[in-house]
């Protein structure tokens, strides 16, 4: 799309809500009506891309007016929205019209997140619901492998002399694999924490960031492409959110390197955001399902990697937690590309 996004907001919604949705990084272009059906001919010529609704007490007759959009544009992708607390009573509603809810006010990056899905379709459950999983396995597992790794300590401590080092490597080797797993319950746990948006803030620049994840390549010969700004590029965030997001998305786009004709990583700026648009082209992406693309564990299935299991879905929360989009999109040539916008 080529466009700005065309999003049509029509009730009685909060206006810092309107204001949200015109400070998004893409800038979409935003209208606000009052009424379905008093204003049907003012909808008709904006012809939106998306339509978020919040009705009043009897919504029969808006409902009618929504189905009728939704009758001359198929391709109208349509929101209810509403207060935090009245989900359980507007949901129906969202039912019947095969609608998403968005409660509002959110959560940072939510909204954002809401509407990209709703272009891509798919049905994808919300990315709340991937996170709370995150912060409840990180939970379930951290106790047991403390357990664990004080009980190993402890023997470790015990296996004196020449004749226990034999024992002594073994313990060692299972405390280095205890290591491993309590940084994947860490990533786990920073995960949920970045949902709410960054723990601390100060200016950090993306270019050494890319640069410092560039160091740590294992593999420089099949390595995706990369192209930065000459200085710094400037952002206000946490840098440790931020940090595990772009080597994420550097992760994945030398990933792609290996299965794929050619992988790009490229930092720019637009007058709102600076963004990191990785952009691969090659067969090996035909199959590939964007409304699925940051789903946990997805890229997998092409990547056929362990670190990219969490590695998108991370970077886009991050991303969203710093009032920023993560978008993707097929180009006309079959590439896939992905864009990470962060608000300067």
């Amino acid at each position: 799309m080529d466009r700005p996004v065309r999003i049509a907001v029509v009730g009685p919604v909060d206006e810092k809500l309107v204001g949200d949705l015109r400070q998004l990084p893409l800038r979409p272009e935003v209208r606000h009506v009052s009424s379905l059906v008093d204003d049907t001919e003012i909808l008709t010529r904006f012809q939106p891309d998306l339509l978020l609704v919040q009705f009043c007490e009897a919504p029969e007759e808006d409902i009618g007016a929504v189905r009728l959009l939704q009758r001359l544009w198929p391709s109208l992708r349509v929101a209810v929205v509403t207060s935090t607390g009245k989900e359980l009573a507007t949901a129906p509603v969202a039912t019947r019209l095969a609608a998403r809810l968005i409660a509002y006010p959110d959560t940072p990056g939510q909204l954002a997140a809401v509407l990209e899905q709703m272009l891509h379709g798919g049905d994808r459950p919300r990315p709340e619901m991937f996170v709370d999983l995150a912060h409840g396995l990180a939970d379930e597992i951290n106790n047991p492998l403390l357990f664990v790794s004080g009980h190993l300590q402890l023997l470790r401590a015990t296996l004196e002399g020449q004749k226990e080092q034999g024992h002594r490597d073994q313990v060692d080797a299972a405390l280095t694999g205890l290591k491993r797993i309590q940084a994947a319950v860490d990533r786990l746990r920073l995960l949920s924490q970045a949902a709410n948006g960054p723990n601390r803030s100060e200016t950090v620049d993306l270019t050494a960031l890319i640069s410092h994840a560039v160091s740590e390549r294992h593999h420089e010969a099949d390595a995706a492409s990369v192209t930065t700004p000459p200085g710094p590029q400037l952002v206000k965030g946490d840098r440790e959110q931020l940090a595990l997001a772009v080597t994420a998305i550097v992760r994945f786009a030398d990933e792609l390197a290996q299965v794929v004709t050619d992988s790009h990583l490229q930092l720019s700026s637009t007058d709102d955001a600076h963004r990191l648009r990785v952009v691969a082209r090659g067969p090996g992406l035909a199959m590939w399902q964007l409304p699925n693309t940051f789903e946990p564990f997805y890229p997998q299935r092409l990547l056929r990697s362990h670190s990219q299991g969490l590695g998108l879905f991370l970077a886009q929360t991050v991303v969203l937690g710093h009032r920023g989009q993560a978008t993707v999109r097929r180009l006309q040539d079959g590439a896939l590309q992905l864009d990470f916008l962060l608000p300067k």
